[in-house]
């Protein structure tokens, strides 16, 4: 039996291998990144790259999220080509960096902004602080450059001593520290000194609270004015002349309180009582606004209209300046005197009217108002069908007008009302409460309710001893009735033969076609028109005496 043995790697396979190992292991130590990996390329632009070299972190509200890949110059054909759909330097230098960003650290935002930072406070390496910009920005692609409008270089410290302290500066610095030297060894500045270490300590407790104060009252008052200041400054930084012009003035002011040392000296003895009686006084200043302001803004009409005011009361004056003279005013108290009782005995009669106009002002306001407002409300299956048009005082104009419009016709006998009589073929029987007598009528079509209930004794409460405002508004509710009896006819149907119905409509189709016969002749000029008005008349006569009186049906 023949023995299994695994089959053994070629030493070709194995050289390969180690070959690609070593390959790979050299490019990771050299490169510090894996050749399969890596984030999104980003470039902006730079005024000046510093003290940045590839491999600095790049940086999202401190969370390290990418590297710096490169750091070229600005060439011209990029600050002329490449960078110019964003923007270039000034003075066309700078410095394009490029940035390796993870996908932790996007998307980045077209209005994103890079900064370099130092690593330490005095100098040392850099990075790259970002701010991914706002949410309502596009999102930059990959071949978007961020112009140098979007970053910002860090102060280092030699640009501030080569900046600032200038030949001038330091000869003024030199006089300062000179000047300085002789009032502490000369003028007794050093005693001075001396006697403010021991009176400071009174000092700093109100210096705490001024800086307790500065913290301000709400959260980021400090915050606030650092940001403000920052635009005060970039703003007196925008305008140099400006800017000396106002240190130029400053000199002056502080020479001026210089001259006057004593005054000066007094003034600051006298400013903690001032203080005191200007918190007291914008105390009550404070308070006063409130109501100052809505007053402001009640008395802005009058204000407006004033003008005109005083231009038509001008007259009036120049009238009242003549009528107080010594002579007019004499004449005029002369004539007033008799009616002086007399408005006297009329204010006290007035006062029993003005109670009774307040009644009945009271009386509208609570009860007769409110009452005009409601509407009628006969519930939700009522109201469906036939609710109200509106509220009581519009359906009671609605009234007037159709009363108003039965008076339009007229002739040369005046006015006069036109009245159309109804009929139908549905018979409605009702019974006279008081009379107990039968009553009957006809409607065009059958009656689907009452509203209110016809044997509803519901009625409002009367108090006639109660005043008018202090009673209730009456309740327009109510609960629709049943329909009163009732017998529908078809339409067009005639009277069974032999029955009252019958004669009635007989006698009075022979009188009406007797009267409109006789009409038609005299209209004609006919001379039996006389004879026929005699008969139709005589039938119309009979048709009362007989339907008239109750006596034919």
């Amino acid at each position: 039996m023949r023995s299994f043995s695994p089959k053994k790697m070629p030493d070709w396979l194995i050289g390969l291998l180690l070959v690609v190992v070593l390959a790979v292991g050299s490019y990771v130590a050299f490169t510090k990144k894996v050749p399969w990996g890596g984030g999104t390329e980003v470039s902006a632009v730079f005024r000046s790259a510093q003290n940045l070299r590839p491999n600095s972190p790049v940086r999202i509200a401190g969370v390290e999220v990418g590297k710096v890949t490169k750091v070229e110059p600005l060439a011209d054909s990029d600050a002329n080509d490449g960078v110019g759909t964003t923007g270039s330097t000034a003075n066309g230098s700078g410095a394009v960096v490029t940035m390796e960003i993870d996908d932790e650290g996007l998307p980045l935002k077209e209005d994103a902004r890079f900064e370099l930072k130092p690593r330490l406070f005095l100098e040392g390496n850099l990075f790259v602080n970002v701010s991914p910009g706002s949410p309502s920005a596009p999102v930059a692609d990959g071949d978007y450059v961020f112009p140098p409008q979007q970053t910002d270089n860090t102060v280092q410290l030699d640009q501030v001593l080569t900046d600032v302290f200038q030949a001038d500066a330091r000869r003024e610095l030199q006089v300062f520290l000179d000047q300085f030297g002789n009032a502490l060894t000369k003028e007794g500045g050093a005693e001075s000194i001396r006697v403010l270490n021991k009176t400071s300590p009174g000092a700093f407790k109100y210096t705490s609270q001024v800086n307790q104060a500065l913290l301000g009252e709400n959260p980021h008052d400090l915050s606030s004015l650092i940001y403000n200041l920052n635009r005060v400054v970039r703003g007196l930084d925008g305008n140099e002349e400006a800017l000396q012009d106002l240190i130029t003035n400053l000199r002056i002011t502080t020479g001026s309180f210089a001259a006057q040392d004593v005054s000066l000296e007094r003034a600051i003895q006298e400013l903690p009582n001032t203080l005191e009686a200007g918190n007291q006084a914008f105390t009550s200043l404070n308070a006063a606004f409130p109501p100052t302001r809505a007053f402001a803004r009640e008395i802005l009409p009058g204000v407006r209209s004033a003008p005109a005011t005083l231009d038509a009361a001008t007259p009036l004056l120049a009238q009242l300046r003549g009528l107080a003279q010594p002579d007019e005013l004499r004449g005029l108290v002369a004539d007033l005197r008799p009616t002086v009782p007399t408005l006297a005995r009329l204010t006290r009669k007035t006062l029993p009217f003005m109670e009774q106009t307040r009644a009945l002002s009271s009386c509208f306001n609570n009860v007769i108002i409110p009452w005009s407002l409601d509407e009628v409300d006969g519930g939700a299956l009522y109201n469906q069908d036939h609710g109200p048009n509106g509220n009581v005082f519009e359906e009671t104009a609605y009234g007037l007008a159709g009363i108003s419009g039965e008076s339009r016709s007229g002739d040369a006998n005046g006015q006069y009302i036109r009245v159309i009589g109804g009929g139908g073929s549905n018979t409605v029987q009702l019974t006279d409460e008081s009379t107990g007598a039968n009553l009957a009528g006809v409607t065009p079509f059958p009656i689907d309710g009452s509203m209110p209930p016809v044997d509803s004794d519901v009625k409002p409460p009367f108090k006639p001893e109660v005043p008018c405002e202090n009673q209730d508004p009456p309740d327009l509710r109510a609960v629709p009735g049943p329909a009163p009896d009732q017998t529908s006819t078809p339409a067009g149907a005639a009277p069974a033969a032999g029955t009252e119905a019958d004669s009635l409509i007989t006698d009075a189709t022979s009188t009406l076609k007797g009267l409109g016969e006789a009409a038609q002749a005299e209209d004609d000029g006919d001379a039996k028109a006389g004879r026929l008005q005699r008969r139709a008349m005589k039938d119309l006569a009979d048709f009362y005496d007989t339907y008239g009186s109750g006596g034919g049906g």
